[in-house]
């Protein structure tokens, strides 16, 4: 049985007047183009009477996507052309849109290797074997390597980007933090704004003020009017923020904040388990080791519990927690103290409230916040902070919350398969062509010339 199916492709649309005669040989599909078949006459301004002659002719197979079970090949025949104006030869090479006779692709291949490799996350390995299996292409891996590298130069600098996306939106937040790419030393300091794009990033040798001040003074050359900045705790931040954008104001990221204190109580935790587990080994009486015994494994079976707020409890968690609760003090203590902080940042409507809270806290702590206690060290930390930490209670418009986190995440993924991104310049070319593809419309299909948009 055979079935005609209209097939039509970019390369095709691109190249109608060379011919698309097509046919299936050999397992696969073959598209014939003949490039001497264009009238260059007109492309050229040759007169009519003068003809085209050609030499070293020549034809190639060219790859293209394929949602077939077979693959797709253009078949190019081409060759050198030269005509006569006024005694002189005259010589001009036939081009084909869409397509390279070098890499013998064409250019929706290289740009879907590219998704994969870097949108995706696949990196060169899975790339090439995907698009082998699902599209017929067979490329290899060195091959991807250096068409995203190709890819990212043909895109503007990262300077030039950076005034792209803010001609699109206006940027006034700056979401700060640090990665430390997975198989490196390397710090490497990431800008988000307030509608979730990465803005930039730099690789630093310390994250100190000496270092990071000349990463915000870019952003602040390039014109962006940053008026608040949503950070972590870093003190080199601080500094910076304040000696570049004196006016901006600062809040530390709510995920931060606890994260820090966190930390601190969860180490009084493990601390007062493993004197309830010391007690049940050294205790004389069977009944009363066996207690504690069943109390140390019910702190560390629940021990994520203790941690969780109230509102992302399910019931059948709560009723556990509580069954420990109301047997022990010491963790029951542990659980108010958590719910105090939490308290001061999701209830607080205002400064003095929030303000009032911590002397709250202060006070129902005070009994256990000995010397170098978790619980000490906490309010100490909530102490030195404050201010940063409220920013959002004394100015409007200003969030609890920073973006940075979910841009890291981001970037994780973007290292998932490693490929490139432990160099500098790998990390560059993966990070300019994602912000080409999620912020500045760059697609596999047709894509806009991002090196051609002026930017004022």
């Amino acid at each position: 049985m055979y079935i005609q199916i209209p097939v039509k492709t970019e390369v095709m649309e691109k190249n109608a007047d060379i011919g698309t005669n097509g046919k299936f040989e050999n397992g696969k599909i073959v598209i014939e183009m003949d490039t001497r078949k264009r009238d260059y006459q007109k492309i050229l301004g040759v007169p009519r009477g003068e003809p085209i002659e050609w030499i070293n002719e020549r034809t190639f197979e060219v790859q293209e996507l394929s949602s077939f079970a077979w693959p797709i090949v253009y078949r190019i025949t081409t060759a050198d052309g030269y005509y006569r104006r006024e005694g002189e030869r005259l010589y001009f090479t036939p081009q084909i849109e869409g397509l390279s006779s070098q890499k013998k692709v064409s250019e929706v291949v290289i740009r879907l290797a590219v998704f994969l490799s870097i949108i995706a996350g696949l990196g060169y390995r899975k790339g090439s074997w995907l698009m082998e299996v699902l599209f017929g292409v067979v490329v290899s891996k060195s091959a991807l390597a250096r068409w995203v590298e190709e890819i990212a130069e043909q895109l503007p600098s990262a300077d030039e980007i950076v005034k792209l996306l803010k001609r699109l939106k206006e940027i006034t937040e700056g979401h700060l933090d640090e990665i430390y790419p997975l198989g490196t030393d390397a710090c490497v300091i990431v800008l988000r704004d307030e509608h979730g794009r990465i803005i930039g990033w730099q690789e630093v040798e310390k994250r100190d003020e000496e270092h990071v001040k000349p990463f915000l003074e870019r952003f602040k050359r390039l014109g962006l009017k940053i008026k608040t900045f949503y950070i972590d705790h870093c003190q080199a931040y601080v500094n910076a923020i304040g000696a570049v954008y004196p006016e901006a104001n600062i809040q530390l990221d709510y995920f931060h904040i606890l994260q820090n204190i966190w930390r601190h109580v969860w180490k009084e935790f493990c601390q007062y388990r493993g004197e309830v587990k010391q007690r049940a080994s050294g205790s004389q009486t069977k009944w009363y080791s066996e207690k504690l015994k069943r109390l140390a494994s019910q702190l560390w079976k629940n021990r994520y519990l203790f941690f969780k707020s109230d509102k992302n409890l399910r019931a059948e968690e709560r009723e556990r927690m509580m069954a420990v609760l109301h047997t022990d003090l010491k963790v029951s203590f542990i659980r108010g103290f958590l719910q105090r902080v939490w308290s001061i940042f999701e209830d607080s409507t205002d400064e003095p409230e929030a303000r009032e809270k911590l002397e709250a806290l202060k006070k129902y702590s005070s009994s256990e916040a000995k010397e170098k206690s978790g619980f000490s060290r906490s309010i100490n930390f909530l102490d030195g902070h404050f201010d940063n930490m409220i920013t959002f209670l004394k100015v409007p418009g200003v969030q609890r919350n920073s973006l940075a986190e979910s841009g890291m995440r981001v970037l994780r993924r973007l290292e998932e398969s490693h490929d490139g991104f432990r160099s500098n310049k790998g990390r560059q070319n993966a990070l300019k062509i994602y912000q080409a593809v999620m912020y500045l419309g760059w697609s596999i299909h047709n894509p806009p010339n991002l090196s051609k948009m002026s930017v004022s």
